[in-house]
């Protein structure tokens, strides 16, 4: 007597695990919830730090009643809080600028701030990335582009 082999005892177990895969991965991923991601600066002129800078890719100022200025960190804060600095290296970041003022950027030692985003029209959001020029110590440099 031959015996008679079905292929149904393959398909219980991958029709259960595409089944139950979607709650696997829910379970296992996790999003990063150590980094914050906004700033709110309210209606004040705001000095960032270098752990502030790398920390926080959104600031927001309430400028529906006056021009606000933003300082940031020096080149050497910013790259010192940086875990692994390298040059050419990109760090992204916002400025919103909530009513009918704008914003200024001001740049801390050995920071350029490009023309053409030194200030943050009214009412607008302006996305600028901080490109690390140099990480040598002593000669740290950063422009904002």
């Amino acid at each position: 007597m031959k015996r008679k082999f079905s292929r149904w005892y393959l398909a219980v177990p991958i029709v259960l695990l595409a089944l139950c895969l979607p709650l696997l991965v829910s379970c296992t991923s996790s999003q990063s919830s150590s980094q914050s991601e906004f700033y709110n600066a309210g209606n004040a002129d705001l000095s960032v730090t270098g752990a502030q800078f790398d920390q926080y890719w959104l600031f927001r100022f309430d400028t529906s009643d006056s021009v606000l200025t933003m300082a940031l960190p020096s080149a050497a804060d910013i790259v010192d809080n940086l875990q692994s600095p390298t040059a050419g290296e990109v760090i992204s970041f916002a400025v919103a600028a909530d009513g009918n003022n704008t914003v200024t950027l001001i740049g801390g030692t050995n920071v350029t701030v490009k023309p053409s985003v030194s200030t943050v029209a009214g009412n607008t959001t302006t996305t600028m990335y901080c490109e690390i020029d140099s990480v040598t110590s002593g000669s740290e440099a950063v422009t904002i582009y």
